[in-house]
């Protein structure tokens, strides 16, 4: 075989096995092959997109914390005295009106109510001689005090109403707040005159 014939033929052969390589490794009749690259990468990304996923689980946690035994809407003693100033305004800090409150009792208040708005009403504005008293503020023992705002309309007597969710650590505490330290209810507020 002359070296002509010889040159064809092993250039044949390593076309050959060229050819059958590209042919196996992209797993198709493309010699070029080049999309295997691209595929052994997405496994990748996917794997990493799975793992977000799993952090949101966990702060789901506390939430079976405050699953605790609850008073919802209880209406809450209130002391304290209003005195309204000449101009028949006041700044008042409504007190818990009861005993001691058993140790991991929490109460936040979700309304305030007068029940005769001809007599008093809320004021227009807030108090300068502290926070107001909004939803979600906190009642009992610890508590820091808040301010209403009130104003004299007419004579009479009016109820100031404060309802609040008790939140407690037992079931068992829960039923001895209801029974011996929610009795009181509203504080009776009375105008005798309207005028200075």
């Amino acid at each position: 075989m002359s070296q002509w014939g010889k040159a064809s033929m092993i250039l044949l052969v390593v076309c050959l096995a060229g050819c059958s390589a590209s042919k196996d490794e992209a797993g198709g009749e493309d010699p070029a092959g080049d999309t295997t690259t691209t595929t052994t990468s997405a496994p990748v990304e996917t794997e990493s997109t799975d793992e977000p996923s799993v952090e949101p689980t966990e702060p789901e946690k506390p939430q079976t914390e405050q699953n605790k035994p609850a008073i919802k809407n209880a209406k809450l003693p209130v002391g304290g005295q209003v005195e309204f100033d000449d101009e028949g305004k006041a700044c008042f800090s409504p007190a818990w009106g009861s005993g001691e409150l058993p140790a991991g009792v929490e109460i936040l208040a979700v309304k305030y109510e007068l029940t005769d708005t001809s007599v008093v009403k809320f004021g227009d504005g807030t108090c300068p001689d502290g926070p107001p008293c909004v939803e979600g503020t906190r009642f009992g023992g610890g508590a820091d005090s808040c301010y209403l705002a009130l104003a004299r309309v007419g004579r009479g007597q009016t109820v100031l109403n404060v309802y609040a969710d008790v939140t407690c650590e037992s079931a068992d505490v829960c039923t001895k707040v209801k029974n011996e330290y929610l009795q009181a209810g509203g504080l009776t507020i009375s105008v005798e005159a309207t005028d200075g």
